[in-house]
């Protein structure tokens, strides 16, 4: 028993202190970041954003692509009263599931964001925002039929979501027309046919898709 207890103990204080290392290193990325503005954006801007998005629109739901570690679920779970992430890789799955399984107002989704959104898109009836991240990046991160699914996610939506709802898809960098993605360009005519009178914006290379915000 007190070997137990010893575990427990040890394994909360190391969950703590990488916590604590963790954000020390989104700190200093951001801080580089502010200088030098080369792609990718810095986690904690990312987060930043999406919990900024929240508060302008009035958004209590959060729908995610791209759990990963759970980091942005983590960085936005006291903002958003009801979150939904998905992801592609089983294990990812688990290990998300289990961190926040004391948090009920967070479901996370296992399979193709492709495929599992027109599911939760009849959940949502009010403002959402949606956080749209699945790629294969190397490493641990699963691969679906194509590198990214992010065509089919953008139709999904835009062919469900009222008015009130908004899209920021991160790593505009990547939209050049290869690999699965469309060009920023194919994007921008895709919300514009979609929504016309639609705002498109790139900025800190998180792409931002919405009805005009008020002021």
């Amino acid at each position: 028993m007190i070997d137990l207890v010893k575990r427990v103990f040890l394994w909360d204080v190391a969950q703590a202190v990488y916590l604590r290392l963790e954000r020390i290193a989104q700190a200093i990325a951001l801080y580089d970041w502010e200088k030098r503005r080369c792609p990718p954006a810095p986690s904690l801007l990312k987060q930043r954003t999406v919990k900024a998005y929240g508060k302008a629109l009035s958004s209590q739901v959060l729908v995610e692509t791209g759990t990963y570690m759970g980091a942005m679920v983590d960085a936005c779970k006291d903002r958003f009263s009801r979150i939904y992430s998905i992801e592609l890789d089983p294990a990812l799955c688990r290990r998300a599931r289990q961190r926040f399984a004391h948090l009920p107002h967070i479901t996370i989704l296992c399979g193709d964001s492709g495929v599992l959104l027109p599911s939760v898109l009849p959940e949502l009836t009010q403002p959402c925002l949606f956080w749209l991240d699945a790629h294969y990046s190397g490493g641990i991160t699963a691969r679906g039929d194509l590198q990214t699914p992010i065509a089919q996610e953008l139709r999904h939506i835009l062919d469900h979501c009222p008015t009130e709802h908004a899209i920021l898809i991160d790593d505009a960098h990547l939209f050049v027309g290869e690999d699965g993605y469309p060009t920023l360009e194919q994007v921008r005519a895709l919300v514009g046919d979609r929504r016309p009178g639609w705002t498109f914006a790139v900025k800190d290379d998180i792409i931002r898709i919405h009805a005009p915000l008020p002021r």
